[in-house]
């Protein structure tokens, strides 16, 4: 059952509690408002106590989305990055496919041709993000690369004006500026390399369509298939270009050059850091940690998630830090800090009418309290 239906049968319920209560003669009133005050304590600590465990669910999320970006820079250092990628996403798929035939026996239906077509589309995206970002970290720190790719957070906004026609609010304005200062400063601090700089970027921006197309998906699609189409869209593209990159090492045409710089060749071992990596990755950071994400942002408000989320990158930065002894300047910080802010403003600033609206919805269910 989704979070509406949720929502729908506990107003329900409590609104039949309440039509017996009503039914009881006044004069049990006050024994009435005595029960059910003592029915609603171990409810409500019950409900902050999900809440706290939410919380602490998607913080270790954040802190195991942190942990790849050191896990990935080490194991992709002498290891083709599409082989990795390959490897990471096939491992992934067998987690997900038991709840994708759940709810496909839920539901009596086999995935539709069009949750395939938006699946893939998405996938397609995905990937592009994924290369990306895995390039960047083989010339730029694991924190600083974290805190670039954090910017898919200013780039939402600004792709839905160009792509959707959605009006942008000054809240992004700020989160843009900051941004902008951000990187500055980031690219006056040691630790990077242009080219590197430029992957997370673009990684950054393919994050943010991704972000987009998963927004325009129709809401009666099965969000576990569509997940699993994905993760195997990745997988499969990924498998592709790993021997046409390594075709490449051999070729001696113009455009060739151009894309020298990520030609690797064919794997010949396994080494266990790269699949331990992988399987970490893959099974931690995708499957685990994308059912944690849909279980936790069922219980918790928007504003707290959007924090946990944002923390991701100074997590990518601490174990940067911790396991390849990299060092941030008093720009690097200050760039970061900036980048860092920029994400809050964006995110936090834009959940007060969201709240509204939940609180808004919540209201019946209250009021039968």
């Amino acid at each position: 059952m989704g979070q509406a239906g949720r929502f729908h049968s506990l107003a329900e319920n409590r609104t039949k509690i309440r039509y017996n209560e009503r039914a009881w003669p006044v004069q049990h009133n006050e024994g009435s408002m005595r029960a059910k005050s003592l029915r609603t304590m171990p409810h409500t600590r019950l409900r902050q106590r999900e809440r706290w465990l939410a919380d602490g669910a998607l913080l270790a999320v954040a802190a195991i989305w942190g942990a790849t970006f050191f896990m990935i820079k080490e194991a992709t250092q002498s290891f083709p990055v599409m082989a990795f990628l390959t490897l990471r996403f096939a491992i992934a798929a067998p987690f997900l496919l038991p709840f994708v035939l759940l709810e496909i026996k839920r539901r009596g239906a086999l995935p539709t041709r069009g949750e395939w077509l938006w699946g893939i589309g998405a996938g397609v995206l995905l990937t592009a993000g994924y290369v990306f970002q895995t390039f960047a970290l083989r010339t730029v720190d694991a924190g600083r690369a974290g805190f670039i790719t954090g910017l898919y957070v200013i780039f939402v906004p600004f792709l839905g004006l160009v792509v959707l026609r959605q009006p942008i609010e000054r809240r992004v304005w700020l989160g843009g500026a900051l941004a902008f200062l951000g990187m500055l400063f980031l690219g006056y601090a040691p630790g990077g390399t242009l080219l590197g700089d430029v992957l997370a970027l673009l990684c950054a921006l393919a994050y943010a369509g991704h972000i987009l197309a998963v927004g325009q998906m129709p809401r009666t699609a099965d969000k576990c298939f569509l997940t699993l189409a994905q993760v195997l869209t990745v997988a499969v593209l990924c498998g592709a270009l790993l021997p046409t990159l390594a075709a490449v090492r051999t070729c001696s045409a113009e455009i060739c050059s151009a894309i020298a710089p990520f030609a690797d060749p064919l794997p010949s071992d396994l080494p266990l850091n790269v699949l331990s990596a992988a399987a970490f990755t893959g099974i931690f950071a995708t499957a685990l940690g994308l059912m944690v994400q849909i279980w936790a942002q069922r219980i918790l408000p928007p504003s707290d998630a959007a924090l946990i989320f944002a923390l991701e990158a100074p997590f990518a930065v601490l174990f940067g830090v911790l396991f390849l002894n990299e060092a941030l300047t008093a720009l690097g910080l200050v760039g970061c800090a900036l980048i860092f802010s920029s994400t809050l403003v964006v995110t936090l600033g834009g959940q007060g009418t969201l709240a509204t609206d939940q609180s808004l919805e919540a209201v019946p269910s209250e009021a039968a309290d």
